[in-house]
């Protein structure tokens, strides 16, 4: 049998036909940068995240970049960011001219906590480098612990933006949605992502009214109006018809996170009796969204090879700390322990939303297997 870490033709063939006929809509009307479809779904994101303001760009990437620009970070500034996460975030802050801090994660979440933060705050600091802002992932569709990071960031004044990418309908553990806890957040709809588009895109979510007014300005050039620019920005928008795909996907989505959810509480219960470290689901009022089930084994390489060798897509998310990259070479390359451990050992199982009964029971086999041959 063949199990992908991602089904997306499955789920793409589900919603294709509503979708085609939202494109044919956005063909007629003709209305194809920032219409009625991108105003449509900023204000379903909005509410979806309980915040003011949501204003549709490019990319996940350029959300970050751009909150981070509105929020006033500076060429130099230190901003903190977990080591263990995708690229984008640390790519974003070093973009600006700022340089990322990676900090270590927690040993079971892997997301940044305020222990870690705090830690890559006085190294910096030591170091002579002012730190103005913290950018926690939260990583695979767990919240980090927002609530405490922003006392932190509060203390320490410091800005926060949420890169909430991988975790669209997640909540953290005082209940509030990803993307409404800092000053801003970045969302992703990369077609990958748990409401993904059909190509790249992203949005930035805030309460604040000033910096969705500088996002929504930075998107467009700069712009205040029609050939009238303030400031140098970027042509970073959502595109019109990605925003059709998604507001038909929206329709779809708690039925989705809840294919997600047990699937991950099917592998839990199934898996627990082997040597690996298994994801935990959140306490309510919490609410985990499964982006990526990623279980860990000092195996893992071995492990990795033996499913690609029957047919299980299972894939290492990530390989290497982003204070390891060679992108990355010129900064201080502080010893974080528990990133190293979580890069060393990290493989992510398949989970999407279409995955049937007999595709995972397919999955745990092999792994019980693995464990009792070798």
């Amino acid at each position: 049998m063949r199990v992908p870490l991602v089904d997306l033709a499955a789920q793409e063939a589900a919603v294709a036909g509503e979708v085609l006929q939202a494109i044919e809509r956005v063909a007629r009307g003709a209305a194809f940068v920032l219409g009625p479809q991108v105003a449509s779904f900023e204000q379903w994101l909005a509410s979806a995240c309980d915040v003011s303001h949501a204003v549709g760009v490019a990319s996940g990437t350029d959300a970050i970049e751009l909150s981070l620009r509105a929020l006033g970070t500076e060429s130099g500034d230190g901003v903190v960011t977990p080591a263990v996460s995708f690229v984008a975030a640390a790519e974003a802050i070093s973009r600006i001219g700022a340089v990322p801090v990676f900090c270590d994660v927690d040993a079971e979440t892997m997301n940044m906590n305020v222990r870690t933060a705090h830690e890559a705050i006085a190294r910096s600091r030591k170091s002579g480098r002012r730190v103005s802002g913290l950018v926690p992932v939260h990583l695979f569709g767990l919240c980090a612990p927002t609530a405490s990071l922003r006392v932190l960031a509060s203390e320490e004044h410091l800005v926060m933006v949420e890169d909430a990418a991988q975790a669209i309908g997640a909540r953290d553990a005082e209940g509030v949605a990803a993307g409404g806890s800092g000053d801003a957040a970045a969302f992703s709809f990369f077609p990958t992502k748990n409401l993904g588009a059909w190509g790249d895109g992203g949005a930035v979510t805030t309460s604040r009214d000033d910096i969705a007014a500088r996002v929504r300005r930075l998107r467009v050039h700069g712009a205040v109006a029609p050939h009238m620019h303030d400031e140098i920005g970027y042509n970073s928008r959502l595109d019109e018809i990605h925003a059709a795909v998604l507001l038909v996907k929206t329709g779809y989505l708690a039925a989705w996170q809840a294919a997600r959810a047990r699937i991950a509480a099917r592998y839990q219960a199934e898996l627990a009796r082997y040597p690996l470290v298994l994801p935990r689901a959140p306490e309510p009022p919490a609410v985990h969204s499964w982006h990526a089930f990623v279980a860990r084994s000092d195996r893992r390489d071995s492990l990795a090879l033996w499913l690609k060798g029957r047919g299980v897509d299972a894939r290492v998310y990530y390989p290497k700390g982003l204070h390891h990259q060679t992108c990355f070479a010129s900064l201080e390359i502080p010893k974080l322990p528990a990133a190293e451990e979580i890069c060393r050992t990290a493989l992510a199982l398949p989970i999407f939303p279409s995955m049937t009964e007999d595709a995972q029971t397919y999955v745990i086999e092999q792994i019980a297997e693995f464990f009792t041959r070798q």
